[in-house]
C-alpha cells in the first residue's frame, strides 16, 4: 500500500509541474489585447457613453441627474464616474438641431473614481430635450444623460 501512495505522490507531482508550465506557456502565448483603436458607444434609454481611442480610462461613465424635467435657471446635479485624478467638463448639448452650451461646471474626479457637480440651467436655453454631456479634459470621448426643458 505504501508504494501504491509513494507512486500516486510522484504522479501528482508531474501533473502539477505539468499543468504550471502550461499555464505560464498560455500567458506567454496570449498577450493582453492591444488598446482600442476605434470609438464605442453605448446607449440605455437616458444615458449614453463615448470612448475615444486613447481616452478609455478616461471617459466619464454612469451619468446621473438629480432632475430631468428642468426649467431654465433651474439648478440640477450632475453625477458619474471617471478617472481618479482627472477632472470633469460639464456642458449641455441639444437633441436635433442648436447649439451646445459652453462649459457650465469642471470639477476633479475624486480617488474613489467618482465626481459630482452643480450645473444650473442657462437662462437662455430653448424648450426641448438636451443632453447633459460630460468628458475628461483634453479627451473627446463623452458621457451623457438626457433632460428635457420645458
Amino acid at each position: 500500500m505504501d508504494r501504491f501512495n509513494a507512486v500516486q505522490g510522484r504522479t501528482r507531482g508531474v501533473l502539477a509541474l505539468g499543468l504550471i508550465a502550461g499555464f505560464a506557456l498560455v500567458l506567454t502565448a496570449c498577450p493582453p489585447p492591444p488598446a482600442p483603436t476605434t470609438t464605442t458607444t453605448t446607449t440605455t434609454t437616458t444615458t449614453s457613453t463615448t470612448i475615444a481611442p486613447g481616452c478609455v480610462g478616461y471617459t466619464p461613465t454612469g451619468l446621473g441627474v438629480s432632475d430631468n424635467l428642468v426649467s431654465a435657471g433651474d439648478s440640477i446635479t450632475v453625477i458619474g464616474f471617471g478617472n481618479p485624478a482627472s477632472s470633469i467638463e460639464v456642458k449641455l448639448v441639444p437633441v436635433g438641431a442648436g447649439t451646445a452650451t459652453g462649459i457650465l461646471a469642471t470639477t476633479p474626479v475624486t480617488p474613489s473614481g467618482t465626481w459630482a457637480t452643480a450645473i444650473t440651467i442657462p437662462s437662455s436655453i430653448t424648450v426641448g430635450n438636451w443632453k447633459v454631456t460630460a468628458n475628461s479634459v483634453g479627451c473627446t470621448g463623452t458621457g451623457s444623460a438626457t433632460i428635457q426643458v420645458v
